[in-house]
């Protein structure tokens, strides 16, 4: 049977993609699920015993994996650490904006990086502190965070849309990346509907909380407050780095000289944002 035309584009897409993926499992035994969450409900919101925290390892543990990667735009060089949670291996890595962490979006350059996925080269990457690239752990489940402090969240990636991209389409290719991300839009809705809609439809009130950090408190989860400030800034056991699964490193080219981390992780001041 011949292909029409309108087919054979379609075809040769899927190829791609199909090519991407191998190319990217064969590299790190990463399975990319998209975004994890719409918006912050907690500040850090990747914590120990966070709900979106838990959603993610909950969804390692439903497909067997022994390690969660979360994504993130950056907001300082020194944060985005590792633990354990239910025996899950959760691991944050971060990038931090060339122009800032609190730069605009520039859709000229959105529109430049789907099709090179070069401008984060030479950024810096933060795990516990700077690393020379996108460094995590092999066989895990990955996400990006997802999370929009302002504006309509399905409009928007979010934190950690744009390394996440850079990440697939560098270990990947842009084909692949670019239809991991579309499809990976709406994960929220799939892994955990109902949190997905409370925080769709009240969105506008949790990012006015996150904002304005009401009444002082850094825990905004008006809904799911898992214990008091002094309870949870208690640190959790840390983790030796030789005891993680073994580690991704960057891709050729990527960063600035640099050492591949050491030593241990630990709760305080080791969270994802």
């Amino acid at each position: 049977m011949r292909l029409k035309w309108w087919q054979v584009p379609l075809l040769i897409w899927f190829l791609l993609v199909l090519i991407g993926f191998v190319k990217f499992y064969a590299a790190t035994g990463c399975i990319p699920l998209g975004r994890l969450a719409l918006v912050k409900l907690h500040d850090p919101d990747i914590r120990p015993g966070g709900l979106h925290e838990l959603i993610a390892v909950d969804t390692a543990i439903h497909l067997g994996k022994p390690a969660v990667v979360v994504v993130h735009n950056a907001g300082n060089e020194y944060a985005y650490g590792a633990w354990l949670e239910k025996g899950v291996l959760v691991w944050n890595i971060a990038c931090l904006d060339p122009r800032g962490n609190k730069a605009p979006i520039d859709w000229w350059g959105v529109l430049r990086e789907l099709l090179f996925a070069d401008r984060l080269k030479h950024a810096v990457w933060v795990h516990d502190g700077p690393v020379p690239g996108p460094i995590f752990p092999r066989d895990a489940v990955m996400f990006w965070h997802g999370t929009v402090r302002q504006g309509f969240p399905l409009i928007y990636g979010g934190c950690g849309c744009e390394p996440y991209y850079y990440i697939l389409a560098n270990y990947g290719n842009i084909p692949f990346a670019i239809t991991a991300v579309v499809l990976g839009w709406f994960t929220p809705f799939i892994l955990s509907p109902l949190e997905a809609f409370r925080e769709l439809i009240h969105y506008r009130y949790f990012q006015y909380l996150y904002v304005t950090k009401v009444h002082g408190v850094r825990l905004i989860n008006t809904v799911n407050l898992e214990g008091s400030a002094s309870e949870l800034e208690q640190e959790v056991p840390a983790i030796p780095v030789s005891s993680t699964p073994s580690l991704v490193g960057p891709p050729p080219g990527t960063g600035p000289a640099s050492s591949a981390p050491t030593g241990y992780r630990t709760y305080g001041g080791g969270y994802g944002d």
